[in-house]
């Protein structure tokens, strides 16, 4: 008897603490209620700088004993979040050379490209990687192909963007939940390395997140992606606030709509569901690195020459052409009969200057003999 009504205390207990879990709903522009869990996690503005170090001073480790090339791939990823882009970049194009057909290495190497700037380069290599793993990323890397060609276009035209967006999303693609997950990986992963406040790519790729989110998902995330989009991207008003409106608007009309609690308790379990309030775009932000941590380079190898040692790669150094050892050569022979020929010039200078001297001095006794 004793053990059957400890049973069902601890059974009441259980029931009670579920009673307890709280669980948010957003809701899209046709009023449909959503699970809001993942869909407010914030964006990173920086990379987590002690995190960083410890992921390296462990990899280093690893490809000391492990000599393994993808390893040294993840540790060029690492150096590019800490902001050694020309580092990262020799070794990925090193890597390149030994493992053209290796998908994260071309992925990795595009990503070190367009952070050097080079986005010619990272345009090829991204497509390379997409190439060789259409899947990767779950299938997101077309918005990277995507944003490096606006980047081009946009370099030639500073108006590309005026009536359009990076990705110019139809409307059936704003309506695939796919999409927006496509999208929300590649700009989370972007964040921390674009930093604002004047990023037009960013700010319309977040422009198109929220079309996105307001249309499969959220309403109130999609209102903060046009906020952060505007203040943190500098994307105008003009673009932004009539989206915001549009979204208020919808908000408005659907604010008496409640949840089906009995419903969300048998599809999710039990708990208090709620609508989900207000969200501010800072609380989207995430600093990351509040504390303004700075990396130890002095407990962290950085040398390429070292690390590509470590991982067993000889580095590659591409041989001088034919062509190039010939006009090397003839350039240097004429340097040397140039200089050659410089050299001889001051012995006539010196020679007709004592010719002179000489025959002033005969003039100048021949007449004090005279006198």
């Amino acid at each position: 008897m004793k053990k059957t009504l400890l049973f069902l205390f601890l059974l009441a207990s259980i029931s009670s603490s579920h009673a307890c879990l709280n669980y948010y709903y957003s809701i899209d522009k046709d009023g449909h209620f959503h699970n809001a869990e993942d869909v407010k996690r914030a964006f990173n503005t920086n990379f987590n700088a002690k995190l960083v170090e410890r992921r390296l001073k462990n990899l280093q480790e690893k490809l000391k004993t492990e000599r393994d090339y993808k390893l040294l791939s993840d540790y060029a990823v690492l150096l590019l979040q800490a902001g050694k882009t020309e580092i990262a970049l020799d070794i990925l194009e090193q890597l390149s050379i030994k493992h053209p057909n290796d998908y994260q290495i071309a992925a990795n190497l595009g990503t070190a490209y367009e952070l050097s700037g080079n986005n010619e380069k990272a345009l090829e290599y991204i497509k390379r990687g997409l190439e060789l793993n259409p899947d990767s990323h779950g299938g997101s890397e077309w918005v990277h192909v995507a944003l490096l060609e606006a980047k081009l276009k946009l370099a030639e035209d500073s108006t590309y963007l005026k009536n359009r967006t990076v990705l110019n999303l139809t409307q059936a693609q704003e309506n695939d939940a796919k999409v927006l997950d496509q999208l929300l990986i590649q700009v989370r992963e972007r964040f921390p390395f674009c930093k604002g406040p004047n990023d037009p790519i960013m700010a319309s790729l977040l422009i198109d997140l929220g079309d996105c989110f307001a249309n499969t998902a959220s309403l109130e995330v999609a209102k903060t992606c046009y906020e952060i989009a505007h203040h943190y991207y500098g994307a105008s008003s003009t673009e932004t606030d009539p989206k915001i409106e549009k979204v208020k608007e919808l908000l408005r009309q659907y604010s008496g709509r409640s949840l089906d609690q009995p419903a969300m308790q048998r599809e999710h379990g039990e708990g208090m569901h709620n609508r989900m309030s207000r969200l501010p775009y800072q609380k989207m932000l995430d600093d990351n690195n509040p504390d303004g941590y700075e990396i130890n380079w002095s407990l962290v190898q950085s040398n390429a020459d070292s690390l590509l040692n470590w991982a067993g790669i000889e580095r590659f150094i591409p041989p001088v052409e034919k062509e190039e050892v010939d006009t090397l050569a003839v350039s240097s022979e004429t340097s040397v009969q140039s200089s050659k020929e410089d050299d001889s010039t001051p012995i006539w200078i010196y020679l007709t200057i004592g010719v002179f001297v000489l025959g002033t001095v005969i003039v100048i006794l021949t007449k004090r003999k005279k006198g």
